[in-house]
């Protein structure tokens, strides 16, 4: 006997659910757009979609729209609460990530705990240890940026592994540590910018490098990247290494005058090159200390895009490189609840594109 079109939208909307392409907690095709795909009405759709909410298949959910797949598994194993440990949502990098993370578990009905980690190993070691205490199904982890930077953040990731709590690293890795993470092509995009530098001309860039890190390192890599593929001999005078976590948000006295102490013994330079904004900040404020007016005695540039109201982006003009935060975020996010779901899935490490806008 042939099945009615009534049968046919709801074994279709089960072999859907059956075959993951709609997930648990998220919101399904909606009535309209079913009945065109399947060539029904409206009517039709709304009768299945009721039928399925009977038996359990589907849910709606007061104050959301649309309709969504029940989530049926035991209590123990639903992802309701993710833990996210990032730099600091004051800045456009952390809050765009925090975004992605959020936009993405919010469609899934799973909440997100933030802690801002202030660049603290200890603010981050302690809300990881509160997190085991509550029902947390994992973490998303920006590795902590301080001195003792591989140390420390391994013993952090250990402290998620041991503690059975499924992780992902965003923007930066941990060296040495088998983990998910999802980061940007900083390597590529620094050495990007640097060869429209040095095109332009410019042939003793100062580099200003914050504190080390994997994705300052990488950036410092593509400054040397680009240098020796245009034949240019790279002076070590003229990477100039600051404390960028006393750097921000208000510039401590003491750090402030020790780069500005060793910009001043760089030598010569016509363009200073800062690795994030915090650098930028600081090294405008530098520059004019030492008479050298940022945009006119010296080109300023930056890695990462300056933002209006920041008082150094007036100087900084193309190129520089736009951070894909927010597809950062949103990529974590697929990857640790595809990883809380399946336990023993292969690690992955994503590496995004950073956009650079040229000046050219």
């Amino acid at each position: 006997m042939s099945q009615t079109k009534y049968e046919a939208v709801k074994n279709e909307c089960r072999r859907r659910i059956d075959a993951g392409d709609w997930r648990p907690g998220e919101v399904v095709t909606s009535e309209r757009e079913l009945s065109q795909e399947l060539g029904v009405s409206r009517i039709t759709v709304k009768r299945a979609f009721a039928d399925l909410i009977d038996e359990g298949l589907l849910t709606r959910v007061p104050g959301r729209r649309g309709t969504l797949v029940n989530d049926r598994t035991p209590a123990r194993r639903r992802a309701r609460f993710i833990g996210a440990a990032i730099d600091d949502i004051r800045d456009t990098f952390g809050s765009e990530l925090l975004r992605g993370i959020e936009d993405y578990f919010w469609d899934r009905r799973i909440h997100t705990l933030l802690c801002n980690g202030d660049r603290s190993f200890a603010k981050v070691e302690e809300y990881f240890s509160s997190l085991t205490s509550h029902e947390i199904a994992g973490v998303i982890f920006a590795p902590v940026i301080d001195h003792g930077y591989a140390r420390n953040n391994t013993r952090l990731v250990t402290f998620l592994q041991r503690h059975g709590l499924p992780f992902v690293l965003v923007d930066r890795y941990v060296p040495g540590m088998l983990a998910n993470y999802v980061a940007a092509n900083h390597r590529e995009s620094s050495r990007l910018i640097v060869e429209e530098l040095l095109r332009a001309g410019h042939r003793r860039v100062l580099i200003a490098v914050g504190l080390e890190c994997t994705s300052m390192d990488e950036r410092v890599q593509g400054y040397r990247d680009a240098h020796e593929e245009a034949g240019v001999r790279v002076d070590e005078s003229l990477i100039v290494r600051g404390n960028d976590s006393l750097l921000h948000p208000a510039p401590d006295g003491e750090e402030l005058a020790r780069f500005a102490d060793r910009v001043r013994h760089a030598g010569a330079f016509s363009c200073f090159y800062a690795l994030n904004s915090r650098l930028l900040n600081a090294g405008v404020q530098v520059l004019r200390e030492l008479g050298l007016e940022p945009g006119t005695k010296v080109r300023v540039a930056s890695h990462d895009e300056p933002r209006a109201g920041s008082g150094a982006s007036g100087p900084v003009v193309p190129p520089y490189a736009v951070q894909p935060a927010y597809q950062m975020g949103w990529e974590a996010s697929r990857i640790l609840l595809d990883h809380i779901a399946t336990p023993r899935a292969p690690i992955v490490r994503m590496t995004l594109k950073a956009a650079v806008v040229s000046g050219a």
